[in-house]
């Protein structure tokens, strides 16, 4: 029986409610804090998060079935589109309704594919936080290849090490006018994230050594967790035009990462949390069109434009959130169900 792993439930609902606040402060007119604004303006490197637990997750559940040839590939891209595809699709089929353009129905098909991350611009314009979902199918379509190059310990510390070198040349050479247009965006990019997944990837085989480690020593770890994350979110994230996004937050999300694995945490393994991480997927993806109805409807800024209003906001986008997919899901199960009764019948 595979272990699981349940404290990352809650990394993943952190990152979620993180990613969440920075996109409803960056699309509404909000009055918040100097101090907790320029706060949140980092928050949304915590998708990278997202990337490591994703790499970490994909080992724990095929590393050792890939090496030893018990993976049906019809069963294994099967299940990541039906995990994956449903729910995307319906929101892509309610941006194309509401926008009604030529250029949103070629980009819509195109992302209902779940390939759109090998274009060479991935930052298209129906569901714009959906890029995320591009670079991890993009992963999970590698997969099989990386677990070639991560069959021992000392190739898999070389890929990552080659990883890290990469992605650290992208903004320095491959991103500049020479190969991309200029509003490329770099994290957009498979090449770049690619240390996340890897990192998790490394810190899965030495999961043992780690989990040993860091049991004794718990409280420091947190300390250092809590310090790395002071220190990464209020650091500049580039000298001298030199990208130090990458460098910082693959340290932070990797402690984090070893940290969560290695303790037993009622923050971060409850029922609540183990909810929320279930949809955690279909949240980040919905969430900013639950706050285009609560902007329309002109529900944003009942108290003002202050924080108690921005709390207000972000409560409802979330409560919008689980409503919205709950009855997805209840509607989608029960066409499948009918669906599936005519088949039979058939």
């Amino acid at each position: 029986m595979k272990a699981r792993y349940d404290n990352l439930d809650g990394l993943r609902v952190i990152s979620c409610f993180c990613l969440i606040a920075m996109h409803i402060k960056a699309n509404a007119e909000f009055n918040l804090p100097n101090t907790l604004h320029r706060f949140m303006i980092s928050w949304t490197h915590f998708v990278l998060l997202f990337l490591m637990i994703s790499g970490f997750g994909m080992f724990c559940g095929y590393y050792e079935s890939f090496k030893n040839g018990n993976v049906n590939l019809d069963t294994f891209y099967a299940k990541r589109y039906k995990k994956i595809q449903p729910f995307f699709v319906t929101l892509i089929l309610i941006d194309i309704i509401l926008n009604r353009s030529l250029s949103h129905i070629i980009e819509g098909i195109t992302e209902a594919t779940l390939v759109f991350g090998l274009l060479p611009n991935n930052q298209l314009d129906v569901i714009g936080v959906s890029w995320t979902l591009g670079v991890i199918f993009l992963f999970y379509m590698l997969f099989p290849f990386v677990v070639y190059l991560f069959w021992d310990k000392k190739r898999a510390w070389i890929t990552f090490t080659v990883s890290i070198l990469i992605s650290f040349l992208c903004p320095v050479y491959f991103f500049s006018s020479k190969f991309v247009i200029d509003d490329f965006t770099p994290r957009h990019n498979i090449l770049y994230c690619m240390p996340f997944f890897l990192g998790g990837a490394i810190v899965y085989l030495h999961k043992e050594t780690i989990k040993k480690t860091i049991s004794s020593i718990r409280w420091l770890v947190l300390f250092v967790c809590i310090f790395l994350t002071a220190f990464t979110l209020y650091t500049p994230n580039s000298i001298k035009e030199i990208d130090f996004i990458m460098p910082k937050y693959l340290l932070l999300c990797t402690f984090w990462l070893m940290y969560a694995i290695s303790v037993d945490s009622v923050i971060l393994n409850n029922k609540c949390a183990r909810y929320l991480s279930g949809i955690s997927m279909e949240m980040y993806l919905s969430h900013m069109f639950i706050f285009r109805i609560l902007e329309k409807t002109k529900l944003l800024y009942l108290f003002g434009h202050g924080i108690i209003s921005f709390l207000i906001t972000f409560l409802a986008v979330i409560s919008g959130m689980i409503l919205f997919i709950e009855i997805w899901k209840y509607i989608y199960t029960k066409l499948t169900q009918f669906v599936m009764g005519k088949m039979n019948i058939a």
